[in-house]
C-alpha cells in the first residue's frame, strides 16, 4: 500500500515547484502520502552555506486535513517559523519536534502537535553550476504533525518524499545554471567585444597610416598620407588607455567571481579615512567618466570618517556603485553620493535618476550576471552590485536596494560597520 502511495506521489510532483500555488500543490500531496493531520513545506534561500543564515524571502504552504476552522495561512506560517527556530542543526536526517500543550495555538493540532522534519537539499558539485552561480543554495524542510512518533514505514515515506523534491530541485538548480551559462556568454562576449573593436579600429588606421608612410618614402605614389595633429594622437592614446583599462575592469570582475566561488575571495581591513576614499575615488576616475557619460556627480561626504575596512575593496564597493548609477541615469542627470557616520558604522547612499528596478528583480540584480529589465547606456557583465555585496558581507555589512520609485530613481545603500576581524574568507 505505502509503495503505491509513494508511486503516485512521484508520478504526480515532477518538476520543482517555483509558484506558491505549485507548492501548495506539493503540500496537498504530501498530506495525502502521510496521512497526518497536517503538512508544510518551506524553502529558503542560504546567504552563504557556511552560516546557515536564511533570508526573509522564505516560501511555505500549509495545509491541514480537517479545513473547517483551520488557521489562515499567515498564522500557520509563523507558527511554523517559530517551531523551525529550534533547527540549530542543518545537517541531513529526520528532525522531531514535540509540541507541549501550552503552546498549541489552534484546537487542530492536537492531533498533530509531534513534528518530523525531512530536508530538502539542492546542493550540488557539478561544474555546470559553479559557472556564474553562487554558493547560495535553495533548500527547506518537508514538515509534518502527528498524534504519535512516525513509525519506520512512515519515516521512510517522508524521507523518500524529500529526496524525490531534492532531486527535482538538483534538476532545476542545473538547468538555470545551464541557462546563466549561455547568458554569461552572451554577455561576456558582448562586452569584451566592444573595446576589442575599438583598440582593433584604432591600431588599424595607424598600421594604414605607418604603411602608405612607408610607400611614400619608398618612391612609391600611394596618395598623400594625412599628418596627424598632437591633439589627435593624444586622443588616439586616450581612447586606447580607456578601451585597455574597460578590459581590465571586466576580467578583475570575472577574476573576483571566480574567487567568491571557490572561497579565495579575501579582504584584509586596516584604518582607512573612508571619507578621502570616497573623495578621490569620485573626484579622479569616476568624475571622468560621469563627465563623458554626460552626468553630474554630487558628493555629500564629511572631512573625516575612520573606519577599519579593507582600502581597496572599498574603493571597488564605491566605483562599482556610482558606476551602477551612471549607466543607468540619463544624459544630463545626475548622481547623489552621500558618506554619512552612525554610532557603530557608516553607510555610503548612491542615488541615481535611472528609471526604477521592477519588485520582483530587486534581488535578482545582486546575483552575478544578473541585470534588470532597464536599459543601460553603458556596458557591463552585470558583477557590480553582486561583487559590493559579497565585500561589505565579508565586513559584517550588506548593500541594498533600498528605494526605488518610478521618476524618481533608485537608492542603492551600502552598510558597513566601524570595526571587524583584521582577515575574513568568504
Amino acid at each position: 500500500m505505502e509503495s503505491i502511495q509513494l508511486l503516485s506521489f512521484y508520478r504526480s510532483v515532477t518538476t520543482w515547484p517555483r509558484t506558491e500555488a505549485e507548492l501548495g500543490t506539493v503540500v496537498e500531496k504530501l498530506l495525502q502520502l502521510m496521512n497526518v493531520p497536517w503538512a508544510a513545506m518551506t524553502l529558503f534561500e542560504r546567504e552563504r552555506q557556511d552560516t546557515g543564515a536564511v533570508s526573509p524571502a522564505n516560501r511555505m504552504a500549509f495545509r491541514f486535513r480537517e479545513v473547517q476552522g483551520a488557521p489562515t495561512q499567515e498564522s500557520a506560517e509563523e507558527f511554523l517559523k517559530k517551531q523551525l527556530k529550534q533547527i540549530t542543526d542543518f545537517s541531513g536526517g529526520l528532525k522531531q519536534l514535540q509540541l507541549p500543550s501550552e503552546s498549541l495555538p489552534w484546537p487542530q493540532l492536537s492531533a498533530g502537535r509531534h513534528l518530523t522534519l525531512a530536508p530538502i537539499s539542492s546542493d550540488t558539485r557539478s561544474d555546470l553550476a559553479s559557472v556564474g552561480g553562487s554558493s547560495s543554495f535553495e533548500a527547506g524542510w518537508l514538515v509534518v504533525g502527528s498524534e504519535k512518533p512516525l513509525t519506520a514505514k512512515e519515516e521512510l515515506l517522508l524521507l523518500a518524499a524529500a529526496q524525490k523534491l531534492s532531486e527535482l530541485a538538483r534538476v532545476s538548480r542545473l538547468e538555470n545554471a545551464i541557462q546563466l551559462r549561455g547568458q554569461f556568454l552572451s554577455i561576456a562576449s558582448h562586452e569584451l567585444k566592444t573595446p576589442l573593436t575599438s583598440i582593433y579600429g584604432i591600431l588599424q588606421l595607424q598600421e594604414r597610416m605607418s604603411r602608405l608612410k612607408r610607400d611614400q618614402s619608398g618612391g612609391e605614389t600611394a596618395g598623400t598620407v594625412p599628418a596627424q595633429s598632437p591633439d589627435q594622437k593624444r586622443s588616439y592614446l586616450k581612447i586606447l588607455l580607456r578601451q585597455v583599462e574597460r578590459l581590465n575592469e571586466l576580467i578583475d570582475g570575472l577574476l573576483d567571481v571566480s574567487r567568491i566561488q571557490n572561497n579565495r575571495f579575501t579582504v584584509e581591513p586596516v584604518d582607512t579615512d573612508v571619507a578621502a576614499l570616497v573623495r578621490d575615488t569620485v573626484q579622479s576616475r569616476l568624475g571622468l567618466i560621469a563627465q563623458e557619460a554626460g552626468v553630474k556627480l554630487h558628493s555629500e561626504v564629511p572631512e573625516s570618517l575612520n573606519a577599519w575596512v579593507d582600502p581597496v575593496r572599498m574603493e571597488e564597493v564605491v566605483t562599482n556603485l556610482v558606476m551602477n548609477a551612471i549607466r543607468f541615469s540619463p544624459e544630463g542627470g545626475v548622481v547623489w553620493i552621500r558618506l554619512r557616520a552612525e554610532p557603530e558604522a557608516f553607510r555610503l547612499t548612491i542615488r541615481d535618476q535611472g528609471p526604477n528596478v521592477p519588485s520582483e528583480d530587486r534581488e535578482r540584480i545582486f546575483q552575478p550576471f544578473e541585470r534588470a529589465q532597464r536599459t543601460a547606456r553603458l556596458g557591463g557583465l552585470g558583477l557590480g552590485l553582486y561583487i559590493s555585496r559579497q565585500i561589505a558581507l565579508l565586513h559584517g555589512g550588506n548593500v541594498s536596494l533600498i528605494e526605488s520609485v518610478p521618476g524618481k530613481g533608485n537608492v542603492f545603500e551600502a552598510y558597513f560597520p566601524v570595526r571587524t576581524a583584521a582577515v575574513i574568507s568568504a
